[in-house]
């Protein structure tokens, strides 16, 4: 395998939005992020056109979805940001012993982890055996979840992933912690060439996503300027692999503008020595040399058969992830709602959706899918095997499907509980 490392810088806001209908007199309905597959497309065209000994003819298609593309992530000092795990869950509760004019908010960072019911209790879980993932029994009194960062550093992100503390202090979250992007509401017309003037009922709007700066979860208290104080500057990083048999395809340099996201929205492409970036921390490969409990963490949103479930766990949660060797038995689950992925295919598409170059086949629109939120966690118990060859699937995919996983689709975060 051929790996290639990628910056991308946006010029302009880039517009993420979803499958539904867009068009005149309609709202761009916007996403938090970039899905991983507009991201894995976008570089496809750009590698071709930026390539002079490619075209968009022959084979050269059906060899493009070979190669794997993954990201992007934000980029920010040196250091990469992962999305926030959903087992993070922030209690901001007033402190009883002030009077209530002066009451301050305090805040307590929880971490769930899987427990078993109380006696006398059930649950209506589609598999038995699952466990609830949740706070302990004692020690919280109800509340309402108060908001978490984002986008976490990755330093910060390995102490989460190795640790067997249940609380932290709100204070844990500091300034190098970052929200989700802000968003930039346009309104268009359509000039009317012969007046000057817009024409009647031509409008739309679009939403598009700051992703050179990213708000600051905690403000930077030494930084002397406002803006600076209250957003961090970013990059982001693409990681691209290239199978062995598609030597054509690999490149030594790469530099090219071309459109990410919807509205031709300009940003560069460039190779970046980013390898470290996307290592697996040595703090978690220790733990997990003798881990007993391990936990996966979606970085980008996974597409499994069987829905919320991975295909390589059987019937009773056992299975190896693809390309190691433990054996591991899923406990509990922590995640949101699906959401839905759809689109327009250019490639040919044969009756399953799935991309075919031999047949009387067409492009059109994509069938819709449930994807699994990424921050999503899965909780496991080591049945065998080595745990620490999960080291070496960090920020490899685990999905079921070979286009899937070529498209950036499930990349995990490994971590112990």
């Amino acid at each position: 395998m051929n790996t290639t490392y990628l910056q991308v810088t946006a010029y302009d806001n880039i517009i993420a939005r979803d499958g539904r209908p867009f068009g005149i007199g309609q709202r761009i309905r916007p996403l938090d992020w970039l899905m991983p597959s507009v991201v894995a497309g976008s570089f496809r065209t750009a590698w071709v056109k930026s390539t002079p000994s490619l075209e968009f003819t022959g084979s050269v298609c059906a060899r493009l979805l070979r190669l794997a593309v993954s990201g992007a992530f934000p980029v920010a000092n040196g250091q990469l940001y992962l999305p926030a795990p959903l087992d993070c869950l922030v209690e901001d509760s007033a402190a009883a012993d002030m009077p209530a004019e002066g009451r301050r908010r305090r805040q307590t960072i929880h971490r769930l982890v899987p427990r078993p019911l109380p006696a006398g209790a059930g649950c209506d879980f589609p598999i038995q055996g699952l466990q609830p993932v949740m706070l302990p029994e004692s020690g919280t009194e109800v509340f309402k979840p108060a908001e978490r960062p984002a986008w976490w550093p990755l330093d910060r992100y390995r102490e989460w992933l190795v640790t067997d503390r249940e609380s932290f202090a709100g204070d844990w979250f500091d300034a190098s912690f970052l929200r989700k992007p802000e968003q930039e509401y346009r309104d268009h017309v359509s000039l009317d060439a012969h007046r000057g003037a817009a024409r009647q009922g031509r409008l739309f709007a679009t939403t598009g996503l700051h992703v050179r700066h990213l708000p600051r979860f905690r403000e930077l208290a030494e930084a002397t300027d406002p803006y600076r104080r209250n957003y961090q500057e970013i990059s982001l990083t693409v990681r691209v692999t290239v199978p062995d048999e598609e030597p054509e395809l690999a490149r030594g340099h790469v530099a090219t503008w071309h459109p990410l996201g919807g509205e031709r929205r300009l940003v560069h492409w460039q190779t970046e020595n980013h390898a470290a970036l996307w290592q697996c921390p040595d703090a978690v490969r220790q733990a997990l040399n003798t881990a007993q409990r391990v936990r996966l963490i979606l970085a980008t949103p996974g597409i499994f058969k069987h829905g919320w479930r991975p295909g390589w766990l059987d019937d009773h949660l056992c299975g190896s992830p693809p390309g190691c060797g433990a054996q591991l038995r899923l406990v509990g689950v922590c995640s949101e709602r699906w959401k839905a992925v759809s689109g327009w295919s250019l490639a040919p598409m044969d009756a399953q959706g799935k991309p075919s170059f031999s047949g009387p086949y067409k492009p059109g629109p994509k069938p819709i899918r449930r994807m699994v939120p990424a921050g999503s966690v899965y909780f496991f118990e080591c049945l065998g095997g080595n745990p620490a060859d999960l080291a070496q699937l960090w920020l490899q995919p685990v999905c079921d499907d070979e286009s899937e996983c070529n498209d950036g689709f499930g990349l995990a975060i490994w971590g112990v509980w």
